[in-house]
């Protein structure tokens, strides 16, 4: 019995072992191009490494670039108004993932993981974004109504343009940097050590909980809530 017993051991040890050196599936470093039938949507979640690069037309369409053997695990449908992209196993690119998404309207965007956005030229009613672990954006003139940004984690975002009306949650360590997005309204929240700079001219309510810092460009009506060793101070832009 006690032979049994040590076989199995050493069968787990052997598994665990294996479990901890293989880290997923290694590209081949051949990149191909697919194109996605994708209709129907206004929101779009991506879960997983690669790089969502955004442009607005008249027509929806989505094409993936990737090595070859990864493509296999990259999966796409439509929900409930949601583009969902997901990698389905674990992989290492050598070379980068990029979603190259062309949209008509958009009124959500959602990363988990460690990918990027980039965007230039949006323009929408209200947007929300929210990055889930050290993902990074850069949206460049930018033209919505109402904006509305949650990070948690090591996420940095970068924006530009116009919004009459931000609402930014941050938690964790991450960076909001929006001192070249013109708005009237902003409210901004930071709990943890996380960065934030917005631009305002109207009113400004700013709440810091821990080490985080906000900076505001502009001389709107302020209102402020600092709980810790945060601060909230106005700069020049």
């Amino acid at each position: 019995m006690k032979k049994y017993i040590i076989a199995a051991l050493v069968i787990l040890a052997v598994v665990a072992a294996s479990g901890c050196t293989w880290q997923g599936t290694s590209g081949s470093g051949n990149v191909v191009n697919q194109s996605q039938n994708v209709s129907g949507f206004n929101q779009v979640s991506v879960d997983g490494a690669g790089t969502l690069i955004i442009t607005q037309g008249d027509k929806e369409s989505l094409t993936i670039e990737a090595e070859d053997n990864i493509m296999q695990y990259i999966t796409t449908n439509v929900s409930n108004n949601v583009l969902n992209i997901r990698i389905t196993n674990p992989v290492v690119p050598t070379k980068p993932i990029k979603y190259y998404l062309t949209v008509k309207d958009l009124n959500s965007i959602s990363y988990s993981g460690g990918g990027k956005i980039q965007s230039n030229g949006l323009n929408t009613n209200s947007l929300t974004i929210n990055i889930n672990g050290a993902g990074e954006g850069s949206l460049s003139n930018l033209n919505v109504k109402a904006l509305k940004i949650i990070i948690s984690g090591a996420g940095k975002l970068t924006m530009s343009g116009t919004a009459n009306n931000q609402d930014i949650s941050i938690s964790g360590a991450g960076e909001y940097n929006a001192g070249n997005l013109t708005s009237k309204i902003a409210t901004i929240t930071i709990s943890g050590a996380g960065r934030g700079t917005v631009k305002v001219s109207n009113s400004l309510n700013a709440v810091v909980n821990g080490a985080g810092q906000i900076s505001y460009i502009g001389n709107p009506q302020v209102t402020k809530q600092l709980n810790g060793a945060g601060s909230i101070k106005q700069v020049t832009g």
